[in-house]
């Protein structure tokens, strides 16, 4: 009877670990990040990012728009932020209208900014309307018109 119950645990151990597989988790990522753990804190949102999940996506842009745990790298924050948004991520509605106006893009792109900070106003960001607003006054005319018939294509 031991062997049998030996051999149905051992058989058990073996699927479970043919078939697991790696489990990112989020609070392990948001706990290595809190502690300053980054490159803890990127591997377990890559894991997470890898199999679709926004808020692993979202997160792991963050890393890489400040180059915590990943090197620093515009294109890849866009990338994981876009993933995200694409899921109705809103947090990173604003992170993209937000990293196309600051100094860590290699061009500022308002135009692309208004896009992404009218979507995050109008999915009730907290801060989205009013980012919203303080770039669309920093837009000339031209600008706000490109952006207002982008915006109006998409609807």
């Amino acid at each position: 009877m031991r062997r049998l119950i030996s051999m149905v645990l051992t058989v058990l151990a073996g699927i479970m670990l043919l078939v697991s597989p790696v489990w990112a988790d989020f609070d392990s990522g948001v706990s290595a990040y809190a502690s300053g753990d980054f490159e803890v804190a990127a591997r377990e949102f890559s894991l997470l990012a890898a199999k679709g999940n926004k808020e692993g996506q979202y997160h792991l842009g963050l890393l890489y728009e400040e180059g915590q745990g990943v090197p620093k790298q515009f294109d890849e924050a866009v990338s994981c932020y876009t993933k995200a948004a694409a899921q109705g991520y809103v947090d990173a509605y604003f992170a993209l209208g937000e990293i196309y106006i600051s100094r860590f893009a290699p061009k500022i792109d308002r135009v692309s900014a208004y896009r992404w900070l009218e979507m995050a106003a109008q999915h009730g960001h907290p801060r989205g309307q009013d980012e919203f607003e303080r770039n669309k006054k920093a837009m000339t005319a031209e600008q706000v018109d490109e952006a207002t018939k982008q915006s109006s294509i998409r609807h």
